[in-house]
């Protein structure tokens, strides 16, 4: 093109801020609530606020009926979904304690991952790993084994080392790997079925700085390239346009290295994310030049800053998602089949889809138990109908033994679950017995862990 990236970024400018819509809100009142992106609502007797453990406590003993706990809203899964009573934990949030020698720290469960990660740098310590997204309650992140990208770091879940929570029945429970384990174990990835978690203890390390590498290349070099780089980085990961051609590969690496300045973009990339997914929806076939495009929107880039600042990347334009979590050793035959059933069916997806690896872990319910995976997320832009792209995919994730992440749309059955997870029957054990009535589910969950 014989004009420049910035050009052609700038003579989108106008363009973009005539035409897109804003990013979508979500509702939240004593009537009505949704998750971030709409997919899922419901109409609650009651959305309640406690502002402490005592007043949690006294919520629960007086409600009847079903009782969910909602976090950021961010999960896909319709895991809050209720016409009974929502608890926010929301109030709830911030720094308890630390311990500078274990490099321990408790935080309140309804804390951000946001807030709680700066909080921590301020006391010298670092999460192990994050995910990209970090708007999701801390309760909410680890009930779901959120994770972020690393061969040898595991889901948030696996570092979690103590609980509080709190039973249907108003009684507080601390557990740890010392002092009720199974509780501890159904808990740490208990899709908030196991009690109400109000306090979360994790093991951390001491504070450390990242330097962010974004390269674009075609999505055939990006497959090659995270294969043969995927034990020389920290963190290796890409997103990939499977109709352009094209792939955004980053890498996360620690460093001592002077923090870059923060430069002001020449354009609002989410409102450009939302002019091309709604130019793709309008007009299908635009797609696959969108998508060749994207080394025009994208380019290559480094940033050097604190562990909190380089993790999370902006995400406003709301979508729906699966994710499955697949044997690593096939990860790269199953990335290849998505993408192949994605082109021969011709699904108009301008979102791309993402590629990750994740050390195995022990947690019970966890998508990664016992498993190296790779973790292939597929997305679609909030106002498409996501059906007809997931039900083409999930079947090639199920011929690759995938596992659903839990806060992402999936289509299993009980029967499913039960054979994929070795401590199924375990967890359904503790679970009756913290909530022997199954106030905790949903109709969702309760075909799924009743």
């Amino acid at each position: 093109m014989s004009v420049s990236r910035r050009q052609f970024l700038q003579y989108l400018s106008p363009v973009l801020a005539a035409g897109v819509p804003g990013s979508f809100s979500p509702i939240a009142n004593a009537l009505s609530w949704s998750n971030w992106s709409g997919g899922q609502r419901s109409n609650p007797n009651a959305l309640l606020y406690p502002a402490s453990e005592s007043e949690l406590k006294n919520l629960v003993v007086q409600r009847k009926g079903t009782l969910r706990v909602v976090g950021g809203g961010h999960s896909f899964s319709p895991l809050v979904n209720t016409h009974g009573t929502i608890i926010s934990l929301e109030a709830l949030n911030g720094l308890l304690r630390h311990d500078s020698t274990t490099l321990t720290a408790t935080f309140w469960a309804g804390s951000r991952i946001a807030q709680a990660s700066p909080a921590l740098s301020r006391v010298g310590q670092g999460f192990f790993n994050e995910a990209d997204i970090n708007m999701q309650s801390f309760a909410g992140a680890i009930s779901t084994a959120t994770h972020g990208t690393g061969r040898h770091l595991q889901s948030l879940s696996a570092y979690v080392t103590a609980l509080r929570l709190l039973t249907p029945e108003g009684d507080f429970i601390d557990c740890s790997p010392e002092k009720d384990n199974d509780v501890f174990q159904a808990a740490r990835c208990g899709l908030g079925t196991i009690g109400i978690i109000t306090q979360i203890t994790t093991q951390n390390r001491q504070a450390y700085k990242l330097k962010e590498v974004v390269s674009v290349m075609s999505l055939d070099e990006a497959l090659r390239y995270v294969d043969s780089h995927k034990d020389q980085h920290a963190h290796i990961e890409f997103m990939g346009f499977p109709f352009g051609n094209r792939a955004i590969v980053k890498t996360l690496d620690e460093t001592t290295d002077t923090d870059t300045p923060v430069n002001e973009p020449v354009i609002d990339e989410n409102r450009l994310l939302e002019f091309a997914a709604t130019t793709a929806m309008d007009h299908p076939w635009t797609n696959a030049s969108l998508q060749h495009l994207i080394g025009m929107f994208v380019s290559d880039s480094t940033r050097i800053g604190p562990s909190y600042a380089i993790y999370p990347s902006p995400r406003a334009v709301p979508f729906n998602e699966m994710e499955y979590e697949l044997p690593a050793e096939q990860g790269l035959d199953a990335c290849k089949a998505v993408i192949d059933t994605m082109r021969r069916h011709h699904l108009n997806v301008f979102f791309p889809l993402e590629f990750r690896y994740v050390a195995a872990d022990s947690v019970w319910m966890s998508p990664f138990y016992q498993r190296p995976s790779v973790a292939i997320s597929v997305h679609q832009y909030y106002r498409q109908d996501y059906h007809p792209v997931f039900q083409a995919l999930e079947p090639v994730f199920r011929h690759y033994q995938g596992r659903p992440h839990w806060g992402k749309l999936h289509t299993l059955t009980r029967q499913d679950i039960a054979a994929l997870y070795p401590r199924y029957a375990d967890f359904m054990g503790v679970r009756h017995r913290i909530d022997p009535q199954g106030r905790l589910l949903n109709p969702y969950l309760r075909a799924l862990f009743g």
